[in-house]
C-alpha cells in the first residue's frame, strides 16, 4: 500500500481531496481540516474543550510534503500542524 496520497485542493468547494493508489479517498473542506489539526497545540485546545478556530472562514493556503505527511498552512497563519499519512488514511471525511 503506498502511504503517500495524491493531493487535490478544490479552491472552488473549499475541500483538500486526498486520493490513495488503491482508490481509497478522502475529502475534507479546509474548516474541517484545521478543526482536526494534529499538533500539540490544536490537541491540548481540544483536551480543553476550546474552540480550535475562530475564523470560520479559514482556507488552505499551502501544502507542503514532509515525508510521512503534510504540512497543512491555513489562511489563520496556524502552520504547525503535519497531518501523517496514515493519520488521514483513517480519518472519514466530512
Amino acid at each position: 500500500m503506498q502511504l503517500r496520497p495524491e493531493i487535490q485542493v478544490d479552491i472552488e468547494h473549499h475541500r483538500v481531496n486526498f486520493i490513495w493508489q488503491d482508490q481509497h479517498s478522502l475529502s475534507l473542506s479546509h474548516q474541517a481540516l484545521r478543526e482536526i489539526c494534529p499538533c500539540g497545540f490544536c490537541k491540548a485546545k481540544r483536551m480543553q474543550a476550546k474552540q480550535v478556530v475562530d475564523d470560520m472562514a479559514v482556507q488552505v493556503t499551502a501544502i507542503f510534503d514532509q515525508g510521512y505527511g503534510a504540512q497543512i498552512c491555513f489562511s489563520d497563519g496556524h502552520d504547525k500542524g503535519i497531518f501523517p499519512w496514515i493519520f488521514l488514511r483513517e480519518l472519514n471525511g466530512d
